[in-house]
């Protein structure tokens, strides 16, 4: 039962992550950032934390930000940025709320 329950909160982050990448629009985007926060929240996950790895994150998304910028437009390099940034947040989170993330740091 509890595989089914991890195997479920995959799949889900899997969809959740992916489909960040394929809504155009700014309020959309915005509400993702709100339900990531609102995850972190009900999870109890300390805030902190997510931030710093975001931080160690940030070189990787700004790089991929500025070949964007290069091969594309500004505006779409500064869309995927935002995107990519959003997907990491997710995955910081979900991989402190699952059980192989958590026993991994502390078995």
């Amino acid at each position: 039962m509890k595989s089914t329950k991890n195997i479920i909160r995959f799949l889900s982050f899997i969809i959740y992550a992916t489909s960040i990448f394929f809504f155009p629009n700014i309020i959309i985007v915005l509400i993702f950032f709100i339900i990531n926060n609102l995850i972190m929240l009900i999870n109890k996950i300390n805030m902190k934390h997510v931030i710093i790895k975001c931080i160690q994150i940030l070189p990787f998304i700004i790089f991929t930000f500025f070949v964007n910028w290069i091969l594309d437009t500004f505006y779409n390099a500064v869309w995927i940025g935002l995107k990519l940034f959003l997907v990491s947040q997710i995955t910081i989170i979900y991989s402190e709320c699952s059980s192989i993330g958590r026993n991994s740091r502390y078995g």
